[in-house]
């Protein structure tokens, strides 16, 4: 990941005086999709106020490029629906910002999925993807005719661009562990290795605003579970931490360490979100402030914020992949952890 060495100076200001330094965030830029998977909420929340204008977002984007912000992803719903999505993807360019990412379903009208794969090469954004099941059984998850062969065209289409543009883009999947798809996870990660992109896995959780819950999808712990986490831990497509994966069995079973980058390095952050009307939240709750009326700064030193710090330590914990880096978990108590994580 390229950093820029300007905002390292303004994060490091931020860690002085305690607050996050947000070094990446997440745009949820609209609740409408192309698809109804099992566990998301945002489509039955998707009305005309929940698309991002392109005037907040660029309110916003200046106050975090002047915070210090390294990295912005795009994200929905399925940010193909924003039609705004070209101008901000341009404008982040325009700022140069080090890392810029589209999370995106890959699956909708043809012409609208080309125009969206050529602004990332345009504008040098990595690009993600889903990628939960296989013939019939992606449908019934994602809610979506065709879905696992779809995505995959057009994933192979991504790869066509590359090569045709000699263009480098850094290309991954995100798949959920459920209990619809577990034993088809391997062959999974296998086609995406095929295709040379990378993968990311995380367990299918419900303890959240944007999940669903779903019986059918819960997993519980088994022998076929153990045997299928052990074949993704050797998957050569696999970007997950192994520590994350080897964690998975132990979680199901309530017999974890909880890791909380919020608390263990408050000064670095993770997990923040701009919801479409601008509002700022993190892993839980409501959110903590607007980032169209306030600036960073005011909403780290608001009494929200430190309510929020309060539930953090309340929590129970989680096993969730964070948005900082792919570092095993780090603590202020642990210096040369610390470091490593730093520097990696």
């Amino acid at each position: 990941m390229k950093i820029s060495s300007n905002k390292s100076v303004k994060n490091i200001v931020n860690a002085i005086k305690h607050r996050p330094a947000i070094p990446f965030i997440n745009f949820e830029t609209t609740y409408y999709c192309t698809q109804r998977c099992l566990q998301c909420s945002f489509p039955l929340q998707a009305t005309p106020d929940k698309v991002m204008s392109f005037d907040k977002f660029k309110i916003i984007v200046d106050k975090l490029h002047k915070y210090g912000t390294q990295g912005i992803s795009l994200s929905g719903g399925e940010p193909m629906l924003n039609p705004h999505l070209p101008q901000m993807m341009e404008y982040l360019h325009k700022l140069n910002f080090p890392v810029k990412h589209l999370l995106t379903t890959l699956y909708g009208d043809q012409a609208l999925v080309e125009q969206t794969i050529n602004n990332v090469l345009k504008y040098g954004f990595s690009i993600s993807c889903s990628f939960d099941g296989l013939g019939h059984n992606a449908d019934k998850i994602r809610g979506g005719k065709k879905v696992a062969q779809i995505v995959k065209q057009n994933m192979e289409l991504v790869n066509r661009k590359c090569r045709d543009q000699k263009k480098y883009v850094r290309r991954g999947v995100n798949t959920v562990i459920s209990r619809l798809n577990y034993k088809e996870v391997p062959d999974i990660l296998e086609m995406i290795n095929t295709l040379g992109w990378t993968a990311n896995v995380d367990m299918y959780r419900w303890l959240s605003s944007t999940q669903v819950e779903k019986d059918e999808m819960k997993l519980t712990p088994n022998k076929d579970l153990e045997e299928i986490i052990d074949k993704i831990k050797k998957a050569p497509a696999l970007n997950t931490p192994i520590w994350m994966v080897d964690g998975f069995i132990n979680y199901l079973n309530d017999d974890f360490e909880k890791y909380c980058p919020y608390l263990s390095a408050p000064a670095l952050g993770s997990k923040f979100f701009v919801q479409p009307e601008g509002d700022l939240k993190v892993c839980l709750g409501e959110p903590i402030g607007n980032l169209v009326s306030q600036t960073p700064e005011e909403i780290f030193s608001s009494s929200e914020w430190q309510n929020k710090f309060n539930e953090f330590k309340a929590c129970a914990g989680c096993w969730n992949r964070c948005y900082t880096r792919n570092a095993k978990p780090f603590s202020y108590t642990k210096p040369k952890l610390l470091l490593d994580w730093i520097f990696r």
